[in-house]
């Protein structure tokens, strides 16, 4: 209940889907994933004998993310102005079919530049945990945007820089970012 004349805060959208392949999302628009905890999840359909290549990319290697498959293994790339390299990697492939991916960042704190935990999931059932103990503090630096399906432009993680764009080979049903208040 509330009381007479006050009317409960209206909630910040905290959820933002995007279906399918979307190239080149602007700076401007990506989910603002700094300073707190966040999901990014992806439904997926990986053909028999597997798929590779970027789910989701953002900015590039001076500052950015990826969420991408290779050698058949879930593997998540967070990189701040290129000094500080986070990378988590399932040690098994992923299942074919129907399959959901998830990347969980548990900030420590919600303040700028927070580290905090990272859990790799396939279908609920974490692969990879990691810390990164620094993240972005504020945008990327980079007027790279974001992709969904590859990695246009400068990559984020240059271990995969000769397969650039590195499409992913699967069906991306929908990424979803699921954006913790504050």
């Amino acid at each position: 209940s509330s009381f007479y004349g006050i009317v409960p805060p209206i909630p910040k959208v905290s959820t933002f889907t995007y279906r399918g392949r979307i190239e080149n999302i602007a700076a401007g628009m990506i989910p603002r994933v700094y300073n707190h905890s966040y999901t990014i999840s992806a439904d997926l359909v990986v053909p028999d004998g597997g798929a590779e290549g970027v789910i989701v990319a953002a900015f590039d290697h001076l500052g950015g993310f990826s969420l991408y498959v290779q050698d058949g293994k879930l593997k998540h790339h967070y990189s701040m102005l290129g000094v500080l390299e986070y990378t988590q990697a399932a040690d098994s492939p992923l299942p074919s079919g129907e399959v959901n991916v998830e990347v969980v960042f548990a900030a420590d704190e919600p303040k700028p530049a927070t580290g905090g935990e990272v859990t790799l999931l396939v279908n609920g059932e974490p692969v990879a945990t990691g810390r990164m103990d620094h993240t972005v503090p504020a945008r990327f630096s980079g007027y790279a945007g974001m992709d969904i399906g590859c990695d246009n432009g400068l990559v984020v993680d240059r271990s995969y820089a000769d397969k650039a764009p590195f499409r992913f080979t699967g069906e991306i049903k929908q990424v979803v970012f699921d954006i913790a208040p504050g």
